[in-house]
């Protein structure tokens, strides 16, 4: 914990509220087209089938291309399932843009501006900068910096992600402590050789075909019950050295 220097987090689920977002969207437009939708479960498809396509652009399967353009090719593969909404191309692409206006977990901010006291706070994640910028811009918080892995050469879960980042923050990987909610992400950073620190969700992920959602708490460094959590831990122990 002593040589920790910088914290990077993942924000999409695990700061920003993503759910939230998409379902209020969906919600809005099903009650204006005078339908029913389950908002819940068209999150859910959408969460899933993004994260597919990103797998296949990992694999080369799919040309390289940013996490804007994998929530729209997702939300037209869904879309047939809500036939009922009858949703034009436009309507897609304004839906598509509930990713730049995330709400934020209520005690992030707060946290965030006690941890930038004492550390750099970046973030690193899948999503694009763009949607990282502007859901940022809409709560109002700032960074030390933002690595979207549409910039590196690798996306994460790839172990290269993590060490790529560091690099670019000047740091060996040990100094550098990745903070989400993931399991997934978490474990592909401690095999970087980053430290970790898990922060109890919010809400469960939708489960993907082999990934595990199960967390094992002897795996991270800390594992905070929330950002306040989180923050009173990391300050007190930079406080004290």
């Amino acid at each position: 914990m002593n040589d920790v220097e910088a914290l990077a987090f993942d924000v999409g689920g695990s700061v920003f509220d993503w759910k939230s977002a998409v379902r209020v969207e969906i919600h809005r437009r099903a009650l204006a087209a005078g339908v029913e939708v389950d908002a819940d479960q068209f999150a859910d498809e959408w969460r899933v089938r993004m994260f597919s396509i990103l797998d296949r652009v990992r694999n080369g399967e799919l040309q390289r291309i940013n996490s804007d353009w994998m929530h729209r090719l997702a939300l037209e593969d869904i879309a047939p399932n809500y036939a009922q909404m009858k949703l034009s191309g436009g309507e897609l692409d304004a839906i598509n843009t509930v990713w730049h206006r995330m709400p934020v977990w209520p005690e992030f901010p707060d946290a965030l501006t006690r941890l930038r006291e004492h550390y750099r706070v970046v973030v690193l994640t899948v999503l694009s900068f763009a949607s990282v910028v502007d859901s940022s811009k809409h709560n109002g918080i700032s960074w030390d910096g933002v690595l979207s892995c549409e910039f590196l050469e690798r996306y994460k879960p790839d172990p290269e992600s993590y060490r790529q980042a560091c690099r670019l923050l000047g740091l060996e990987p040990v100094r550098v402590m990745m903070v989400a909610t993931h399991p997934l992400d978490l474990a592909a950073a401690r095999s970087a050789g980053l430290q970790t620190a898990f922060v109890r969700p919010k809400f469960q992920e939708p489960e993907r075909a082999g990934i595990s959602s199960k967390v094992n708490t002897i795996n991270y460094n800390i594992v905070a019950a929330d950002y306040t959590d989180l923050a009173d831990r990391l300050c007190v122990t930079e406080t004290q050295e």
